[in-house]
């Protein structure tokens, strides 16, 4: 019996687009999934599923370059009922990846995330908590 591979990100969209969206897909491809994340197992999945690509090295590194960045969006978080090895996707994560489109929101979320001028802090805030 042979084991089929799937890479969670296509091979050729990981050599084409930017660590974020590569990272956003991967968003989408570890919310279709159940249970709890792991690193390794993913890392490890992907290997095997590039194994006949020439550059499959380069692919995982790229692949764990895009889970360090959810990671630092805070889009993944650590599964308080087990181990450190253990994420789960967060709050944000989930929906960012119900919602591609919100990533736009997601940006302007973190431009806004300082300190405003004072007299624009509370209109402009509150404006953007709302939707408006």
């Amino acid at each position: 019996m042979n084991f089929q591979y799937i890479p969670p990100v296509p091979a050729e969209q990981i050599r084409q687009l930017p660590t974020r969206d590569v990272a956003l897909l991967l968003l989408q491809h570890l919310a279709s999934g159940t249970g709890y994340l792991q690193y390794v197992s993913t890392m490890n999945s992907a290997r095997q599923a590039f194994q006949e690509e020439p550059d499959a090295a380069a692919l995982v590194d790229r692949l764990s370059d895009a889970w360090c960045w959810l990671e630092a969006q805070a889009l993944l978080a650590r599964e308080p009922s087990q181990s450190e090895a253990f994420r789960r996707i967060s709050r944000d994560g989930r929906d960012l990846a119900k919602d591609p489109q919100g990533i736009t929101r997601f940006e302007a979320r973190e431009r806004l995330s300082g300190p405003l001028h004072p007299d624009l802090e509370g209109t402009v805030r509150t404006n953007f908590d709302l939707g408006d």
